[in-house]
């Protein structure tokens, strides 16, 4: 019989029988669904359905594979699922305690952006017993990252065969999420399966650590009478399971068109595998505010050049009001005139009783002593350019150093080959980054070998094969002391 404790707000239920354990997921989701439907967020609703139908699949799918990559594979995709679902019941229930909120319509809402994250590599840092001399437990990893915004949840390809010999992990993945407010936090987790394959004593060991916490934890909950409120029981399934090793939280201000370096906090648990993270991640995390590359608003204005009304059509993008003779050449030719339009701009209208031209504004540039003087064609004309204007200060503001400058967004590499046929041996940051021949010769002191570090001798071996390639010869072509 399912026992039930009701002096928690949300009624804990633990049952001996998986197939009922099931059932009372399924009405947790239900429940979530009726929420949404009572919110009127059909969107959410399809989300919810079709996250339900992956589900189900993947664990199909995982209980039917027979070789590693396919359970590997359908282990992602089960998990990056169940982190869907997560996100959208946090999501709901946040509304449902909250409420409906309506906004004034007269409180204007910045505008919204693209949010790019690519070009990330975790550098790994093992022993020096295991990676320089390939000593001790032998342990393999895969490796996958899942990046969260709000409801969107979107994951890399998995990097396999992470062993001893690779000294960073490099994802080729470019992900886009569209529609991001500008208080947004970009989650970042990497999630590691560590294979238990190999039948050395110290594997074992760890295997047995390993089993004995999973008993003990299961014991633990069941005396306890509590379980976990998940979408779905991923630890009643067969197959291999992703543990969450590492995260960080990237927000606007880590923003850059170039690649940055960023901290990760590590989840050291008796269950977490044992990936030997250095403590940081590079990554290149690009934000393109919807102002840069989507038009404000656009029409008819007129221009005062010297002493003559020009009439040109006007688009207001990218920090700037381009000019045309007509809607025609906007799409075929390159603006004949542009109008800055910055957070160093001032907008003001003219006094009606001294203005050349009805429904004139002023748009001056204090920073580098400009002043323009524009009309509209009619005041519904005027109060369009009008909003647009305050709209496109307002992004600047807000979205602050993404506004500076549009960011390029690169686009998705050739299509992914299947799991299996992946490299499996990445370039190395190591094996790019160059040693100076000062320090080159400081390591190379000694003279004797016994005196030697064994890395101090991994560098002399390295330098002695490559001498001559540059036209120079080394210290140690010099002194004839190359080690054998």
């Amino acid at each position: 019989m399912p026992q039930v404790n009701n002096n928690d707000h949300l009624t804990a239920v633990t049952v001996e029988d998986p197939y009922i354990s099931h059932i009372f997921h399924d009405m947790d989701i239900m429940y979530y669904k009726q929420i949404a439907a009572n919110l009127q967020d059909h969107e959410l609703h399809k989300k919810i359905d079709h996250e339900m139908k992956m589900r189900d699949g993947s664990a199909k799918m995982l209980a039917a594979a027979k070789h590693t990559t396919q359970q590997l594979e359908a282990a992602k995709s089960l998990h990056t699922s169940n982190c869907r679902m997560s996100a959208y019941m946090e999501y709901l229930q946040e509304r449902s305690s909250e409420g409906t909120q309506i906004v004034p319509g007269e409180n204007r809402l910045p505008c919204c952006a693209k949010v790019s994250i690519s070009e990330i590599r975790v550098p790994l840092m093992w022993k020096d017993t295991d990676h320089f001399k390939n000593k001790g437990n032998y342990r393999r990893f895969t490796v996958f990252c899942l990046i969260r915004i709000g409801t969107e949840v979107y994951e890399t390809g998995l990097v396999s065969e992470v062993d001893r010999l690779i000294t960073d992990i490099s994802f080729d993945d470019v992900i886009t999420i569209p529609n991001v407010p500008h208080n947004f936090e970009c989650q970042l987790k990497i999630y590691a399966y560590e294979h238990h394959e190999d039948l050395t004593i110290a594997s074992t060991q760890v295997k047995l650590k390993k089993r004995i916490s999973d008993i003990s934890n299961t014991v633990g909950r069941r005396l306890s009478g509590l379980t976990l409120k998940e979408p779905f029981d991923m630890q009643s399934l067969p197959g291999p399971k992703f543990e969450l090793v590492a995260e960080s939280i990237l927000k606007l201000g880590d923003a850059d068109d170039r690649t940055g370096s960023f901290d990760l906090s590590s989840k050291d648990t008796e269950t977490a595998p044992s990936l030997p993270l250095f403590g940081n991640f590079s990554c290149r995390f690009v934000v393109q505010p919807q102002c840069l590359i989507q038009e404000a608003v656009s029409g008819f204005l007129f221009v005062k050049d010297d002493d003559r009304w020009v009439k040109y059509w006007c688009s207001l993008q990218n920090l700037k009001i381009s000019c045309w003779n007509s809607q025609f050449e906007a799409d075929t030719q390159d603006p004949l005139t542009m109008i800055p339009v910055t957070k160093e701009s001032l907008i003001s209208d003219t006094d009606p009783s001294q203005a050349e031209r009805k429904h004139s504004f002023f748009i001056h540039n204090h920073v580098h002593k400009e002043e323009w003087q524009l009309a509209a064609p009619s005041a519904e004309s005027l109060m369009d350019w009008w909003a647009g204007l305050e709209q496109h200060l307002l992004d600047q503001v807000v979205w602050k150093q993404s506004c500076q400058k549009l960011m390029e967004i690169h686009t998705n590499p050739s299509p992914k080959s299947p799991y299996f046929q992946r490299d499996k041996r990445a370039g190395s940051l190591y094996d790019k980054t160059r040693m100076k021949r000062g320090i080159k010769h400081q390591l190379l002191e000694p003279t004797s070998t016994q005196e030697q570090s064994p890395l101090t001798l991994a560098f002399n071996r390295y330098t002695c094969t490559n001498e001559g390639k540059d036209g120079r010869s080394s210290p140690l072509s010099r002194n004839n002391s190359c080690p054998k």
